[in-house]
């Protein structure tokens, strides 16, 4: 009824003809006058934010075979050697800019000010581990880009490439103990792929001519959609960190069609002015954008895009699927309710083998971690099915047992309490005190939802703390098992970008993962 690690690998359909390379987006704070306040706050708290940084952007010298000529940020491919693609965006900044440099001077500076002392290696520069680590710390990844490019020369052409976005903040160096604000003005560039670069404001980047295919829709993935000027409903949405993956999936769909003829500005509808691809980021693609970790988002906001193309009545892909939504989600619970109701079983047959040395608790406790509709409805459908069995079985031995239901509080974002809000009889207990019971034996078996089951197995994306909880299980011999539908899948090799409230799970931690199959 579902799957294992081992099944997961022919579920999803990763394609060979995929060219994999990074581009960085290096944003420097810029130095601009604050307006005076007036009556249009509104206004120029959008202007601030939009010319809070300016963009660097990198001119490609004419002896390039693609796409001579044109702008673009720091990019290459992703090769072998490189573990992931921010290891692959790293070393490009470091083959072609002096950053890495920059922000040893920086990290210097900011120990001088703390301490008044430099420390460092023998020559009083600072451990190379320390400013990597700094440089990971600016750096966020965004929702990859497909361009699929017929014009290309060269190795490219006919292929997709798939570009993997970053934007690379640098700190405020006037704003951070003063450190010379002069200090990202030392930028140059390294290496023979570029011929000239400069910083532009955002006005100034998103008029920029001519650039390389979708570099103004990779610069707002990479941003997270930050600059995109969406409606406030899709905004209260985008900060929604209470409700699980399924529940925002299907918000997602409703603004999806509710704002799919909605022109939004500062790239609601980028148009490349390239004549190799003109493309637009449509309501579901900027949805997309906003939550890269939540991986049903993407799906369905991709399947929503690719009926939109052909020309389907929104009011039909929205109804079609929530549908869907529905029916892989009611998959998913059956199969969580079997695998329950075996845990309960087995429960049942030690309680009636014990004896005066051994002890089996009279309840039935199943645990689970912050909050997941999935585990909402298994544990409604469990329930329902137990009092079925009771009703109708001729034992008369068998008398209903006491079922209990205890959510660990799932901190920091507290959704634990919610989810035992959300069950009737529920409760939750403090993370320290749920782990308590848990290595008690206290806890007959845990379910966790996800938000997204990596390709080949590699592993699950849920809420941080989740590993934890399942190590912890692993220690106390309690089973956690895992319920995702189908369109939690991710179709990429390498892991979507992490928002800090989720961890990527190795997949060994589960004792199963529940994934259906059809």
């Amino acid at each position: 009824h579902g799957t294992s690690t081992t099944n997961i690998i022919t579920m999803v359909s990763i394609s060979n003809s995929i060219k994999r390379v990074v581009t960085i987006f290096i944003l420097r704070p810029n130095k601009l006058p604050r307006p005076k306040p007036d009556h249009g706050h509104e206004s120029i708290s959008k202007s601030l934010s939009k010319n809070e940084f300016q963009v660097g952007v990198f001119r490609r010298c004419a002896t390039m075979p693609t796409f001579p000529n044109h702008w673009a940020g720091i990019s290459g491919s992703i090769e072998e050697e490189d573990a992931s693609p921010l290891d692959a965006a790293l070393r490009e900044l470091r083959e072609e800019t002096n950053v890495g440099e920059l922000f040893e001077e920086y990290f210097l500076r900011e120990k001088e000010h703390a301490s008044g002392a430099v420390s460092g290696d023998g020559n009083g520069r600072c451990v190379g581990d320390n400013v990597n680590g700094m440089i990971r710390s600016h750096i966020k990844a965004g929702l990859h880009v497909d361009v699929i490019s017929k014009g290309s020369r060269g190795a490219f052409g006919g292929r997709t490439i798939r570009v993997y976005p970053f934007a690379l903040t640098l700190p405020d160096a006037e704003m951070r103990h003063h450190v010379s604000q002069n200090l990202w003005s030392e930028i140059v560039m390294r290496g023979t792929e570029h011929d000239e670069m400069k910083f532009l404001t955002l006005d100034e980047f998103f008029d920029l001519n001519p650039c390389v295919p979708d570099l103004k829709l990779a610069f707002h993935h990479a941003t997270s959609g930050a600059y995109l000027d969406l409606p406030d409903e899709v905004r209260k949405w985008e900060k929604d960190r209470i409700n699980g993956a399924a529940s925002l999936a299907r918000m997602a769909i409703s603004l999806a069609a509710k704002y799919s003829d909605e022109n939004c500005s500062l790239g609601g509808y980028i148009i490349a002015t390239n004549d190799i691809n003109h493309k637009k980021c449509s309501m579901a693609l900027s949805i997309a954008m906003l939550r890269p970790s939540t991986v049903p988002i993407v799906n369905i906001m991709k399947e929503f895009e690719k009926r939109m193309q052909l020309e389907t009545k929104k009011q039909d892909i929205e109804k079609d699927l929530l549908n869907s939504l529905s029916s892989d989600g009611l998959k998913c619970v059956e199969l969580g309710v079997d695998a329950v109701m075996t845990r309960y079983n087995e429960w049942e047959s030690m309680k009636q083998r014990q004896t005066e040395n051994t002890y089996t608790s009279k309840v039935f406790v199943v645990g689970t971690f912050s909050r997941s509709s999935t585990f909402k409805f298994i544990i409604e459908q469990f329930t329902k099915k137990l009092l079925e069995i009771k009703k109708y079985s001729t034992d008369p031995s068998k008398t209903a047992s006491k079922i209990q239901i205890i959510c660990s509080q799932s901190t920091p974002g507290d959704e634990g309490k919610l989810m035992a809000a959300d069950i009737p009889d529920a409760s939750w207990l403090s993370d320290d005190d749920f782990a308590h019971e848990l290595r008690n034996g206290h806890i007959n078996i845990v379910i966790v939802g996800a938000d997204c089951i990596l390709h080949e197995g590699r592993g699950v994306i849920n809420k941080v703390g989740t590993a934890g909880l399942a190590s912890m299980c692993k220690k106390s011999d309690v089973p956690i098992i895992c319920c995702a539908d189908m369109w939690k899948l991710w179709d990429d090799i390498h892991p979507p970008p992490l928002e800090d409230i989720f961890e990527l799970i190795p997949m060994d931690l589960f004792d199963r993962v529940l994934v259906p199959t059809d």
